[in-house]
């Protein structure tokens, strides 16, 4: 059952008038997919209006098109189910706090620089009867969205928050006010729009202060410790990491290409958990540490969560291995880059026996800092044992000649395609990475 029942439900609850009661099948905001009894945002954006395609909403069945008050055409103006505020934008966020009050299940808000998706990922498949946020609505507009849709069925809610800015998380967390609060890791991402690792620190920081009193804060076992502590003094600290000073932490590490398996260390457990999962890669260690600390901090079933592990397969464009073109192994992480997450592949791609072939393109978002670590990826890749690195993008060219010998620059994915075709000899290990705006993914279907 929807957390909001009805029209007259949701807009009484908002200080509208409503007119009469229809039914909620759920909540668009791009007309093209409302279908009957849906209630349409129609919200305005820099490239879009939404309440010009308030009367094809409505067309289509919707139950309320709720659009801003000075963009009524005449046509509409009549119509009981125009509902004209100042901000429809507003009225979303409103919407799905009153869903969120309403909600009586376990609540989980995962931020940070790298680990997000994957630690929702975990939880989802690790929690029955769980709900997640879905595919990388994880904004302002997408979270929101995502928790009107919740059922009171849910036991477990999980939301993903990203952060572009000072004041995102804040706004989002203030949303959800999660039981458990998660922050995967503090590293060098959107530096544009928060400048420095100390910014990225701050608009994470900010789930700490929605949690809910009583509830437990996830974090990693780092410098940062101490910072965090300060913010709260009515919830309770886990941390996660690599070694025994930490909650939780691993013993036992054994990173295969299939995947990796180790086992949970606690003083808070009884016994030691053993994990085994399809994940590659050391950083999913700390991610899947993270996620337990918070089941076991929620007092949720692990054996469902070691169950969990061992069925999840990594989800498309975040290190999924697949054969490729002449039997070579192809780790597609084309979903999004930052220097930390672009560490983590290589380190993957590093563990391959025979010839390791890196095909990067631009980390975006680094500000002041892009070309300084652009250079460090280079020298990185170097010494982690690549043996060949293709570049693709206006930034790309540092870290190639910071690569040095068998870097190669390449000006457009059709010359870089050209190479490949000609240089692959068969069975390399092949990384292909980048930020989303590179769109890095297009080299494999170019090649068909």
């Amino acid at each position: 059952m929807k957390l909001i029942k009805n029209t007259q439900d949701l807009l009484t609850s908002l200080k509208l008038d409503a007119k009469s009661s229809l039914p909620i099948s759920n909540f668009q905001i791009d007309s093209r997919k409302v279908t009957k009894n849906s209630i349409f945002f129609g919200l305005t954006g820099s490239n879009e209006d939404g309440s010009l395609y308030a009367k094809d909403a409505i067309k289509k069945g919707a139950s309320l098109a709720i659009i801003k008050e000075s963009k009524i055409l005449n046509s509409l103006a009549q119509s009981s189910k125009i509902i004209p505020v100042k901000s429809p934008e507003k009225y979303l966020i409103e919407s799905a706090k009153i869903a969120m009050g309403r909600y009586k299940g376990n609540i989980i808000g995962v931020t940070g620089s790298n680990g997000k998706t994957t630690t929702k990922n975990i939880l989802k498949n690790g929690i029955k009867n769980s709900y997640a946020t879905f595919q990388n609505y994880n904004n302002e507009i997408g979270l929101p969205l995502c928790a009107l849709e919740l059922d009171s069925k849910d036991t477990t809610a999980i939301f993903e928050m990203g952060a572009a800015k000072l004041g995102d998380i804040d706004l989002l967390s203030k949303i959800i006010k999660p039981d458990t609060g998660i922050i995967t890791h503090i590293g060098h991402s959107h530096l544009d729009g928060l400048n420095s690792v100390r910014g990225v620190l701050e608009v994470k920081s900010e789930l700490i202060n929605n949690i809910k009193k009583d509830g437990a804060a996830i974090v990693p076992d780092s410098k940062y410790l101490s910072y965090w502590k300060k913010m709260r003094d009515d919830i309770t600290f886990y941390t996660f990491g690599e070694k025994s000073s930490a909650s939780y932490f691993p013993s036992q590490i054994r990173m295969t290409k299939q995947g990796l398996s180790f086992f949970i260390e606690s003083t808070h457990l009884k016994k030691r958990i053993p994990i085994k999962t399809k994940l590659l890669g050391k950083h999913n260690v700390l991610n899947i540490l993270a996620s337990f600390a918070a089941i076991h901090a929620a007092q949720l079933n692990i054996e469902e969560f070691v169950d969990g592990l061992r069925g999840l397969v990594p989800p498309p464009q975040r290190l999924d291995l697949k054969t490729w073109v002449k039997q070579s192994k192809l780790i597609n992480d084309t979903y999004n880059a930052n220097p930390d997450s672009m560490r983590a592949a290589i380190d993957v791609l590093s563990q391959f026996n025979g010839r390791k072939v890196a095909i990067l393109g631009d980390m975006a978002e680094l500000g002041r800092y892009r070309k300084k670590l652009h250079i460090e990826l280079g020298d990185y890749a170097k010494i982690h044992g690549v043996d060949i690195l293709l570049g693709y993008g206006d930034l790309i060219r540092h870290t190639v000649f910071a690569f040095g010998d068998n870097g190669y620059f390449f000006k457009n994915k059709i010359e870089l395609i050209d190479f490949l075709k000609k240089d692959l000899v068969g069975e390399e290990n092949i990384l292909l990475k980048g930020s989303r705006s590179m769109r890095m993914e297009e080299i494999l279907d170019l090649w068909k």
